[in-house]
């Protein structure tokens, strides 16, 4: 892998990092776009299965998922540069913010502002499962496990990330 395509591969999450507002869930469908359809460094199946495996592991979502993308395209060298490029934009850009966090905290334009991001953090979110439920729900052992999940987040006080692990586990019980 040159160092050119490293710089690439920064450059890209960097701009993911910096354009994908709400927290990590809400940027999967911005980053899905930047490396499936965009780059076409990695398939649909390939980033739902790094999209699984990183919600089955602690820590914030996009820079595990991040990670396993450059892992894909450059091994451990691509993972590295593209976990700090996705999270250097968000951590700078918080550095400088905390000294303005006093001197904005009552105010009701501030206020306002989020309160409109809100209801778009959720609809990303719900974008990205519509966009990815094709591929993820292919039959109806898939759908009854999807449904049976959703289910359980809703009504029961299980922590997701047993959710998301039974699931592999029935993933395998059935053999998908």
């Amino acid at each position: 892998m040159l160092l050119k395509d490293l710089w690439v591969l920064f450059v890209s999450f960097a701009k993911t990092g910096a354009v994908a507002y709400g927290g990590g869930p809400s940027m999967v469908p911005v980053m899905k776009a930047e490396v499936i359809e965009r780059k076409k460094w990695i398939e649909t199946e390939n980033f739902m299965d790094a999209l699984a495996i990183a919600n089955t592991l602690p820590g914030p979502l996009v820079t595990k998922l991040s990670a396993a993308v450059g892992y894909y395209k450059a091994g451990w060298r691509g993972g590295i540069v593209s976990m700090v490029g996705i999270v250097l934009p968000s951590a700078a850009a918080l550095l400088v913010l905390m000294g303005f966090v006093a001197l904005v905290k009552g105010s009701p334009v501030v206020a306002g502002m989020l309160k409109g991001l809100r209801p778009v953090v959720v609809a990303m979110l719900a974008y990205a499962a519509w966009d990815m439920a094709p591929n993820a729900l292919k039959d109806y052992k898939t759908v009854t496990i999807g449904i049976a999940a959703l289910g359980l987040m809703i009504f029961t006080p299980i922590h997701p990330a047993l959710i998301v692990v039974a699931g592999g586990l029935v993933g395998m019980g059935l053999k998908l």
